[in-house]
């Protein structure tokens, strides 16, 4: 469906690169090794199909990968989050 999480620190974000040029992102803020996830977005036609429940996992497992903690501040992103227990040692929620 989609390529790889693309972490780009210099823009805040997480990004999914989707069809046709367009992405699906996760923004947020940062204070060292923690960041407030404050908000998700896919293009409002690619909804519906998924997308934005990948973008969540795939940029929690990058998080995870670097070494980094979360809280979860967009109402999307609790929901994914609160979900599952995988994410308790690294999200708050």
């Amino acid at each position: 469906m989609n390529k790889a999480i693309k972490h780009k620190p210099e823009q805040k974000r997480f990004e999914l690169e989707l069809e046709n040029g367009r992405s699906a992102f996760i923004l947020y803020k940062r204070n060292k090794d923690h960041l407030d996830l404050i908000h998700s977005e896919v293009p409002e036609s690619l909804r519906g199909q998924g997308i934005g429940k990948d973008l969540v996992l795939k940029t929690l497992e990058q998080i995870e990968k670097e070494g980094l903690t979360a809280t979860a501040i967009c109402p999307y992103i609790k929901a994914v989050v609160a979900a599952s227990d995988k994410w308790k040692n690294i999200v708050n929620h």
